[in-house]
């Protein structure tokens, strides 16, 4: 209606600009002819409706995730009844979504392993159609239902609660040194109806290592359980289990897996040819952001290496075992004594070779790296100066610059290299002096290297887990969890109209064109131009 007030106040206004207000007999006659063709050319450039307002069909979305099956096997039958019975109702179509968006028949069972409705709203909006989505109430995204189009709908079908205790998240060291303490946190969530008590025991490459009693569980309850135990001398990377006991009634979420590599040499190590302050500070950061043993191996003469800590001589032979063998090594000064590190060296590499020269360079800006967050916000004016070396990165991520005299001559401090092993190289020296003098200077020394360990460390803990998902071996869709989405109407997004248009509608010019020329007539009768 509004379109059709704003076309005819522009086919009066235009008519106003030649007759003013005429008097009665033809002028008038004229005026309304001009006012009716100015009207519809508005309207047919505005395309206002031609009729009522005619929403579309809506979708109807089924989640496809196996969450389903861990309320009943009768819950999923009773969600193609409702999609059946939608459709019969004047729906227009079926989508499946949860890992991804697609169409296709309805599946016998479920399972997507996600149960994401970000996709599904982006389709939906992208064409103006109102979805009514079919799910179990377990939606991972569900603030971006308020997105969908107008007319759009939730239906959450109920089912058959049941006691239920599931593992949610396993949080474990992704390596340790044979014989040390391994800590394993198992985070346990209850289903809607709560859970008994039980127990989690804990096993490594089929070995009873510990077991927890927990006690009873109130409805979505959670407790956290930490399980310690020795690391059996038994080199290689078994797989940890913890297994809920005794079995309730979804079994699928009673076992998570992670695997845990045990070597007989420190998971991290800092080796040092040269051993200064920028190698002992670092180990220290290296010791505050890694799990299991990091250790640290001095050279104070030739062919004489020293354990950081207890300054114990230790064989060479043992130092190039912990260089080949740990996760992650940072290698300080002669960084090719021994032998090329990529080559000799397993685990992800730092690169840290003292430069010569004696200009002072500045810090001045972070690249555009993974370390980009950690970074932005250092103090650059207030960082003392350090040496940069010459050597030029063949590829990667720049994620730091620094200039000669803050003006000229731009080097990259810290180079990063992405790949199966991560490797970074710190072309520099003097960091310490970050450290050394206190205050926001050593909080950019701690977060340059932690952010540095952190990046080189990502991969090795990929298997780990973090609270939520216990790495790639739970299956998250069988975890207890509250439901995010209620049954009911949900939208607020522009919806389409089906509504003839008025540009669909060619005789709407063709009625404007015969008030033009009838005018025209009138206008010469009156003998006006």
């Amino acid at each position: 209606m509004m379109l059709w007030l704003l076309s005819l106040a522009a086919g009066l206004a235009l008519a106003a600009l030649s007759y003013r207000w005429p008097a009665a007999g033809l002028p008038r006659v004229g005026f309304g002819l001009r006012a009716l063709a100015g009207t519809l050319v508005a309207a047919v450039t505005l395309n206002a409706p031609l009729g009522a307002p005619r929403p579309a069909a809506p979708w109807v979305a089924l989640d496809a995730s196996a969450s389903w099956l861990a309320g009943g096997e009768t819950r999923w039958a009773a969600a193609r009844r409702s999609v059946d019975s939608l459709l019969a109702a004047g729906a227009d179509s079926t989508v499946l979504f949860g890992a991804e968006v697609r169409g296709g028949e309805l599946p016998a069972r479920p399972s997507d392993s996600l149960s994401l409705v970000g996709p599904l709203v982006e389709a939906a909006r992208a064409l103006g159609r109102p979805v009514v989505i079919v799910t179990d109430g377990r939606l991972g995204d569900a603030e971006r239902l308020s997105e969908l189009p107008e007319g759009s709908a939730v239906v959450v079908v109920p089912g058959d609660e049941r006691e239920d205790a599931g593992i949610a998240a396993l949080d474990a060291p992704p390596s340790v040194v044979a014989g040390d303490s391994i800590e394993v946190r198992v985070l346990i969530r209850a289903g809607a109806r709560g859970s008994a008590a039980g127990s989690a025991r804990l096993s490594l490459g089929g070995r009873a290592l510990a077991m927890l009693s927990f006690t009873p569980l109130p409805s979505f309850g959670e407790r956290e359980l930490v399980l310690k135990a020795l690391a059996p001398a038994v080199e290689g990377t078994p797989v940890l289990e913890a297994i809920l006991e005794p079995g309730d009634a979804v079994p699928q979420n009673d076992t998570a897996r992670a695997t845990i590599e045990i070597s007989g040499v420190a998971t991290a190590a800092v080796i040092s040819t040269s051993p200064d302050q920028d190698a002992r500070f670092a180990l220290d950061v290296l010791r505050g952001t890694r799990r299991g043993a990091v250790r640290g191996y001095w050279r104070v003469a030739p062919g004489q290496w020293r354990l950081d800590g207890s300054l114990r001589p230790m064989e060479e032979s043992a130092v190039r075992r912990a260089f080949a063998e740990a996760s992650v090594v940072v290698l300080h000064g002669d960084t090719n004594y021994f032998g090329p590190p990529r080559a000799r060296s397993r685990g992800s590499l730092v690169l840290l070779a003292p430069p010569g020269g004696t200009e002072d360079f500045y810090v001045m800006a972070a690249g555009d790296s993974p370390l980009l967050a950690a970074l932005a916000d250092l103090p650059w004016d207030s960082l003392p100066p350090l040496r940069v070396g010459v050597r030029a990165s063949a590829g990667g991520y720049r994620a730091l610059l620094a200039r000669r005299a803050r003006r000229l001559d731009e080097r990259a401090v810290v180079v990063l290299e992405d790949g199966a092993r991560r490797t970074v190289t710190v072309q520099a020296s003097g960091l310490w002096r970050w450290r050394t003098r206190g205050g926001r200077s050593a909080q950019a020394f701690d977060a340059l290297w932690g952010s540095i360990f952190d990046w080189v460390g990502a991969e090795r803990r990929s298997n780990a887990g973090s609270p939520g998902a216990a790495g790639a071996q739970i299956k998250r869709e069988w975890v207890p969890s509250a439901p995010t989405v209620e049954s009911g109407p949900i939208g607020n997004g522009a919806a389409i109209d089906l509504a003839p248009r008025a540009r669909a509608a060619w005789w709407l010019i063709a009625v404007a064109l015969v008030a033009l020329c009838l005018e025209w007539v009138i206008r010469r009768r009156i003998g006006w131009r």
